[in-house]
């Protein structure tokens, strides 16, 4: 199955979100094939979910005092902290025969790259359901205004921690799901610049798992391999 694979490398918040956007409202307009697409973010860049009040978000005061960008998505969920991470977009049409017409079921699909990512890396990640078959995507009761402090119903998780976190937007003839799989985590910063951050015991990182630091390029191939095994991509 033909897919674009684009690994665009570090770029400002603002260019990250313009890409994703722009991706799919290609997909949208005219026929084309899948994306999946790495990157990663310089400077570092705080992301709001689409509906989010960012004076409630985000302290934008902390994020200029450590050169934070704050960006706004256009996928919905909670604020999300981009700093020592590879993050993945997947766009498609919806009509696409690998996907099927849900939230869900599209996101468990992926799911299965992202598993197999990080078995290529050497770390056993399962995705664990918080709520019944037809819970929501995100647990909008959840007051809390960081993404990975918040449980969503559907997680890749490694010993019941988070790792990995996504956000979908769909539209009349395509979607885009983007996420961050985390190399590094500090849950001291992410509290700093998002109000009630921090979610320590409860997210993981790569890193951590595996007890030493990983570059970026070695998680970049084991995540493309991954896709490309659990999905059968052949990658142009």
């Amino acid at each position: 199955m033909n897919w674009f694979f684009i690994d665009s490398g570090p770029d400002t918040g603002a260019h990250n979100m313009s890409v994703d956007e722009e991706l799919l409202s290609r997909a949208q307009e005219c026929y084309a094939l899948p994306v999946l697409r790495f990157y990663t973010w310089d400077p570092p860049a705080v992301s709001l979910g689409r509906f989010q009040k960012i004076e409630e978000a985000v302290d934008a005061a902390a994020c200029r005092r450590r050169g934070i960008d704050i960006v706004r998505r256009i996928t919905g969920g909670r604020a999300v902290l981009h700093h020592r991470e590879l993050t993945y977009s997947v766009v498609a049409r919806t009509d696409h025969p690998l996907f099927p017409s849900s939230i869900l079921g599209t996101y468990k699909i992926i799911a299965q790259g992202l598993m197999a990512g990080f078995r290529n890396i050497g770390i056993d990640a399962e995705m664990v359901s918080h709520g019944g078959r037809n819970a929501p995507l995100v647990n909008n009761n959840s007051k809390n205004p960081s993404c990975f402090s918040s449980p969503s119903w559907y997680e890749i998780v490694v010993n019941g921690k988070k790792i990995a976190g996504s956000a979908q937007r769909r539209l009349s003839a395509a979607f885009l799901q983007h996420g961050s799989i985390l190399i590094a985590y500090d849950p001291a910063i992410e509290a700093e610049v998002i109000p009630g951050g921090g979610g320590g015991s409860g997210v993981t990182c790569i890193n951590q798992e595996l007890g030493c630091d990983v570059p970026l390029e070695k998680v970049n191939e084991a995540f493309h391999a991954g896709f490309a095994e659990a999905l059968r991509m052949e990658f142009t």
